[in-house]
């Protein structure tokens, strides 16, 4: 069926040849001049029928595509009639009080919804106040150092001029400063000295909160790094300017396991169940002389014919179990590689996403849960939690999805490290680069680190929404994006009153971490910055 709907859309639209959207009519062939005029009329009907209701859709891909199908109908059509030699004889027609009532009417509807949107996406205003206060902790702390977030910004890093070449480059992306970034973060997170002790620390920590002895790392046990691909959805999609982590910061943590850590090529597996790693990360680590790193694995949706890549499979006995907007349960399950792991390191990216205001950690997840009615890695069922553009916007003290996707045991459990890659920055999940006008108008330049997944996101959304670069015209900042932090800090006793139960064993979840908001966007300091015993500790590293 998609195969025919397909050559269809082709048969009567141009489209891009990179992102498969509309962008136009075709009329080199007979058939589509003959119907166009009766497509340009239900694009533009659809326009009006979609947009008039909630003009912020507007924004929309798909309603851009019909504005400009329908947009063209209409200058063609006022085009052919102000042509025609009948024009005369139409103008008497339509002379009258009724017929000039209806026409003015139709102007009137098309112009005030076209105002009114432009108005709302021009006049979008976010609501980044926290609804809690600031420096106002919630929540348990976690970690070696309870509520700490390593933070290292080196402008170095990153020199893409955003007109040539690719920022992924190798000449635009240093490796050498982004190796040095990855070790300073990784010994602030850790308190060591050196990186070999940082994650012997990691790794000790881990264990004796997972009952297996003050032990490090041991030969052969298993690590995933799961990364956020989104806006791959097949694997031969070239690559754009665009949000995706940056295969330098990847090439430095696969370094520093087979390297310092000690760690197999063979037991590391880098995956995304429900997309595609793109060969830009591959290429990077293969580019390294020692044969460990040819062995490492790469995960996706379905794999291509190339050697270390492999299709993700779903362990359907890992059952996760969500508290849907209903109030009823819905199952869903974790990929065989994440049960099969003995740790997971939680790779995400200092982004904002269109619907759910940042992608982080648990949203990292999305791409990891298996979706028993359509046999497929896919997350849509809980778009259900998005904080606008669904039927039933997330809003506080209602259930949220990232407590459980956060919490499940072999989540939470596993989770030695979280990471936040803010190289780069885009607007969204499909959106282009954007500057930081906060860093002085240059790249985000950034990598943070945490033990404590709430106050990693709770630091990410910070700097994100208070960067009016990320957040202009994104509804999703909209005043209730602390809800999900809320849940996951007080999981054990949330504001929504919702049990959390992500394994359905009768074991309700306890605080996942703490989470508060910055005193200011200026000083950044947080409760432990400031000398108190709770909440978020920001440690800046230079």
């Amino acid at each position: 069926m998609k195969k025919i709907i397909d050559r269809i859309i082709g048969k009567f639209f141009k489209q891009c040849q990179k992102s498969g959207r509309i962008t136009g009519i075709r009329f080199d062939n007979t058939l589509t001049r003959i119907t166009f005029p009766l497509i340009g009329l239900l694009a533009f009907v659809w326009f009006l029928i979609r947009v008039i209701p909630k003009p912020s859709r507007i924004a929309y891909p798909c309603q851009q595509a019909a504005a400009a199908i329908g947009g063209g109908f209409i200058l063609y059509l006022v085009g052919l009639i102000a042509s025609l030699s009948v024009y005369q004889k139409i103008k008497s027609k339509i002379n009258t009080p009724v017929a000039r009532l209806f026409i003015v009417g139709v102007v009137l509807v098309i112009s005030i919804s076209i105002v009114v949107a432009k108005s709302l996406q021009d006049d979008f205003v976010p609501n980044i106040t926290p609804p809690e206060g600031r420096n106002a902790p919630v929540g348990e702390a976690k970690g070696l150092f309870p509520g700490r977030v390593a933070w290292c910004r080196n402008v170095d890093a990153t020199n893409w001029d955003e007109k040539n070449g690719n920022w992924w480059e190798d000449k635009y992306t240093d490796q050498k400063v982004v190796d040095k970034m990855f070790s300073q973060t990784l010994n602030g997170i850790s308190g060591e000295k050196t990186d070999g002790e940082a994650w012997q620390s990691l790794f000790r920590y881990n264990n004796r909160m997972n009952g297996r002895g003050d032990r490090g790392y041991s030969r052969g046990e298993k690590i995933v790094i799961k990364i956020n691909m989104n806006a791959i959805h097949t694997p031969d999609v070239e690559w754009k300017n665009q949000g995706y982590p940056s295969p330098q910061m990847m090439n430095a943590l696969v370094k520093q396991l087979i390297e310092v850590a000690g760690v197999r090529g063979e037991d590391i597996i880098i995956t995304d169940p429900s997309r595609y790693i793109g060969s830009q990360i591959y290429d990077k680590i293969r580019s390294n002389a020692s044969p460990e790193f040819s062995k490492v694995i790469f995960e996706e949706g379905k794999a291509r014919d190339l050697p270390g890549y492999r299709t993700a499979e779903p362990d359907t006995a890992a059952l996760v179990w969500f508290v849907m907007p209903d109030g009823k349960k819905y199952r869903m399950c974790f990929p065989k590689s994440y049960t099969e792991a003995t740790y997971i390191i939680n790779s995400t990216l200092v982004r904002p996403h269109r619907v759910f205001g940042i992608t982080s950690v648990a949203k990292n997840h999305f791409g990891a849960v298996w979706a028993f009615d359509s046999a497929a890695f896919k997350p849509n069922p809980l778009h259900a939690f998005a904080l606008w553009d669904y039927p039933t916007p997330n809003k506080l003290k209602e259930p949220h999805s990232a407590p459980v996707l956060m919490g499940h045991k072999i989540t939470y459990n596993k989770t030695m490290l979280y990471i936040a890659d803010g190289l780069y920055t885009s607007i969204n999940q499909g959106g282009p680069l954007k500057k930081m006008s906060t860093f002085g108008d240059d790249w985000f330049s950034s990598i943070m680190m945490s033990q404590d997944p709430v106050a990693l996101e709770s630091v990410v959304y910070d700097f994100i929404s208070n960067e009016p670069n990320l957040v202009a015209q994104n509804p999703s900042f909209n005043g209730n994006q602390d809800n999900q932090f809320m849940e996951c800090a007080m999981a054990g006793n949330p504001p929504s009153g919702t049990l959390y139960d992500p394994e359905n064993d009768g074991t309700p979840l306890k605080s996942l971490g703490v989470h508060e908001h910055w005193n200011n966007s200026s000083e950044r300091k947080y409760s432990r910055n400031l000398g108190f015993d709770k909440g978020i500790e920001l440690v800046s590293l230079k």
